[in-house]
C-alpha cells in the first residue's frame, strides 16, 4: 500500500464598506497546503483512516488509533504511531460534537489534562496538521473521545479522516 495526501485550506474573503459615493472592497485570498508523500518521517504518511460515524443523543465513543481495534477502508487493522492530520466535520444541524476528555490515554492534541475538550458546533469542521518529523505521537496517548453534547436531534453524524504513519 502507498499513500499520498494533499491537504489544503483555501479562503477567498471579500469585505466591503459602503461610502458616500460607492463601495470600498477588501479581498483576502489565502491558500495554504501541505503534501505528505508515502513513507515515514517529516512530510510523510503511510496510513489512512476515514469513516462516517453516528452518535446517539448524549452518547460517546473513544477511537484508539494505535491498538488495532479500528480498521482502515481496505480492512487493515490501524496501528498508527504518529498522527499527521486529523479532520472532523460535524454533520448535525443542531447538536455539538465534543472532542476530548478521554481518561488516561487522551490524544495529546489538546493538552495532557483529561478534561480538555474542543466543541465542534453544528455544521462545523476542524482540521489539524502536524507534518514535522515527530508529528503527534499516538503510541501511548492514542485515544480520541467524541461525544454528542445532548442537544438538538437524537443523533449526530460526523465524518473523520486521520492520516498518519505506522
Amino acid at each position: 500500500m502507498a499513500l499520498t495526501a494533499n491537504l489544503a485550506l483555501n479562503m477567498l474573503l471579500t469585505y466591503t464598506k459602503a461610502t458616500d459615493l460607492g463601495t470600498v472592497p477588501y479581498t483576502l485570498n489565502l491558500g495554504r497546503g501541505k503534501t505528505l508523500t508515502n513513507g515515514t518521517g517529516a512530510n510523510k504518511a503511510d496510513v489512512l483512516f476515514d469513516d462516517q460515524r453516528t452518535l446517539a443523543d448524549g452518547a460517546n465513543e473513544t477511537l484508539d488509533f494505535h491498538d488495532g481495534t479500528l480498521t482502515d477502508s481496505l480492512g487493515v487493522a490501524l496501528t498508527m504511531d504518529i498522527l499527521r492530520a486529523l479532520y472532523i466535520k460535524n454533520g448535525s444541524a443542531d447538536a455539538g460534537l465534543i472532542i476530548g476528555a478521554a481518561a488516561g490515554t487522551q490524544l495529546g492534541l489538546f493538552g495532557t489534562i483529561a478534561t480538555d475538550t474542543l466543541i465542534i458546533k453544528p455544521g462545523g469542521e476542524f482540521l489539524y496538521i502536524a507534518p514535522d518529523a515527530t508529528g503527534l505521537d499516538v503510541t501511548t496517548n492514542s485515544d480520541l473521545k467524541l461525544t454528542h453534547d445532548g442537544t438538538g436531534t437524537s443523533t449526530l453524524t460526523y465524518d473523520i479522516i486521520v492520516v498518519g504513519e505506522d
